[in-house]
C-alpha cells in the first residue's frame, strides 16, 4: 500500500512539475532555454559581484567572456568560409525508390569545420499527421582547412512532393560549445520531384459512343499524320502541302494525299482539388488518398496506350504517347495541393460531363473527389470517403474508396468495374 502511494505521489509530482501554468508568458521565457543567454547572464552576474564584493571574481568573468568568445566566433568563423552545393543524380523518382543525393562542401579557409550537419531541405512535416523524413539531421565528418569534401547518401522520401523542401538546403555547425548555432544555405543545383504512389490498374472503362460507324473494321482510320493510306480530290480546307503534284498533273484536277492515324481511346481525369471538397479535419488524408488514386489512373491509362488528360482546378495538362508527356502528368500531381483560396474545380464541359476532343474520340471522363464535391462534378466518380464513418455512403458512385484502403483494394474495384 505504501510503494502504490509512493508511486502516485511521483506521478502527481511529475504532472505537476512539467505542467505549463502560464503559457502565455512563453514567449518572455523561452529564450533561456538558449544557453547563450544563460552564459551572458552568469557573466553579467559575476561582473556585478566583481564590482560590489570582491575583484577576484574578475578572473571568472574573464573565463566565462573567453568561452562565449570562442563558442560564438569559431561556428560563425567556419560557416563563412564554406560553400555547399546539393544535387541529385536523377530528376524524378516513383515513390518508395532511393534518390542518390551529393553534397559538395568546399572550405576556402585554413581553419577546419566539425560538427557540421544538414539540417532542413529533406523533410517535409505534415500538419495533420507530422509526417517526417528520417534523413533529417545528417551530421558530417571534419571538413579540412582548404579542402572539398562531397558526401553522398540515399535518400528516400516518404511524402510527394518536390525536394529540396523550399528549394533550399541548409547547414549549420555549433562547436564547439553549442551556445550559438551558424547556419548557411547551400546551393541547389538540381531538384528531385517524387511522383505519388500508384498501382497498376488492368482494363479500360468503356468509352462513350458519340457516332455509329459500322463500317469501321480497323484501328486505323484517315488522318492528318502516319503513313500514306491513299489519294482522293482536294476539298475546302485542305492544305496545299498535302497535294500530290505528280497526281494532279496526271488527272488535270488537284489531288491530295491521304494519310492514316491510329485510333486511340482519350481519358480524361478531373482531380478535385477544392476546398470545400476536402474538410479541414481529415483534409490530408482525403487529398493524399486522391492524389494516389489519380495517379495511378493516369499512370495505368497511358500504359494502356490511352491518351490521358489531366485536369485540376483550371489547368489541363495533355499527355500523349511522347516519352515526357507522363512525366508532365506525374509532375503536376507529386506538387499538387489545395490553393490558399481555391473555388469549387472546373467540370469537364459538354452536357455528358465530356469535353469536344474528349466526345470526338469517343473517350470517357473519371472524376476524382469527396462525398463534398460529388454534387458539383460531372462523369463517372471516384468518391474517396474517411476511414472513420462520418460521411454518408454514396450510392451514384462509380467506385468508392476510403482515406485508410491500400491501393491494391483500388486494383480489386477496379477490376471489378471494368
Amino acid at each position: 500500500m505504501s510503494a502504490f502511494c509512493f508511486q502516485s505521489t511521483v506521478h502527481r509530482m511529475a504532472a505537476a512539475l512539467s505542467r505549463d501554468f502560464c503559457p502565455s508568458a512563453n514567449r518572455w521565457v523561452y529564450w533561456l532555454k538558449n544557453p547563450f543567454w544563460i552564459l551572458v547572464l552568469a557573466t553579467g552576474g559575476s561582473a556585478l559581484c566583481g564590482a560590489l564584493l570582491n575583484p577576484m571574481i574578475f578572473a571568472l568573468t574573464a573565463m566565462l567572456v573567453a568561452v562565449t568568445l570562442v563558442g560564438v566566433g569559431l561556428p560563425w568563423l567556419a560557416i563563412r568560409g564554406i560553400s555547399c552545393d546539393v544535387m541529385f543524380d536523377v530528376k524524378r523518382v516513383r515513390f518508395g525508390e532511393p534518390a542518390l543525393v551529393r553534397l559538395r562542401i568546399r572550405n576556402r579557409s585554413w581553419l577546419p569545420v566539425l560538427g557540421l550537419s544538414c539540417i532542413d531541405g529533406f523533410t517535409r512535416v505534415s500538419k495533420a499527421t507530422a509526417a517526417t523524413d528520417s534523413d533529417d539531421g545528417l551530421a558530417f565528418g571534419r571538413i579540412r582547412g582548404r579542402a572539398t569534401v562531397e558526401y553522398t547518401w540515399p535518400f528516400v522520401a516518404t511524402v510527394r512532393g518536390q525536394y529540396p523542401v523550399n528549394d533550399s538546403v541548409m547547414v549549420e555547425t555549433s562547436f564547439p560549445f553549442g551556445l550559438y548555432r551558424a547556419q548557411k544555405s547551400a546551393a541547389v543545383v538540381g531538384r528531385l520531384i517524387v511522383w505519388p504512389e500508384t498501382v497498376q490498374l488492368d482494363g479500360l472503362p468503356d468509352s462513350v459512343e458519340c457516332e455509329s460507324v459500322d463500317d469501321h473494321f480497323s484501328d486505323r482510320r484517315a488522318g492528318e499524320f502516319g503513313d500514306m493510306l491513299g489519294t482522293r480530290l482536294f476539298r475546302q480546307g485542305d492544305s496545299l502541302r498535302r497535294v500530290h503534284w505528280a497526281q494532279t498533273a496526271r488527272q488535270q484536277s488537284l489531288i491530295v494525299t491521304e494519310r492514316q492515324a491510329p485510333v486511340t481511346t482519350v481519358a480524361r481525369v478531373v482531380l478535385d482539388l477544392s476546398s470545400a471538397s476536402h474538410p479541414l479535419d481529415r483534409r490530408y488524408q482525403s487529398l493524399e488518398q486522391c492524389v494516389r488514386v489519380a495517379a495511378s489512373v493516369c499512370y495505368s491509362l497511358h500504359q494502356q496506350h490511352c491518351r490521358v488528360e489531366l485536369k485540376i482546378g483550371d489547368q489541363l495538362i495533355v499527355g500523349g504517347q511522347q516519352s515526357g508527356a507522363l512525366d508532365r502528368i506525374m509532375d503536376a500531381l507529386a506538387t499538387a495541393n489545395i490553393p490558399e483560396a481555391s473555388s469549387a474545380t472546373g467540370t469537364p464541359d459538354g452536357p455528358d460531363g465530356l469535353s469536344a476532343s474528349v466526345r470526338e474520340a469517343g473517350g470517357f471522363c473519371v472524376t476524382i473527389t469527396t462525398p463534398p464535391g460529388i454534387h458539383a462534378m460531372k462523369g463517372p466518380h471516384i468518391v474517396i470517403t474517411s476511414d472513420d464513418g462520418a460521411e454518408p455512403a454514396v450510392p451514384t458512385a462509380w467506385l468508392t474508396l476510403s482515406t485508410a484502403a491500400e491501393l491494391s483494394e483500388l486494383k480489386r474495384l477496379w477490376k471489378e468495374r471494368v
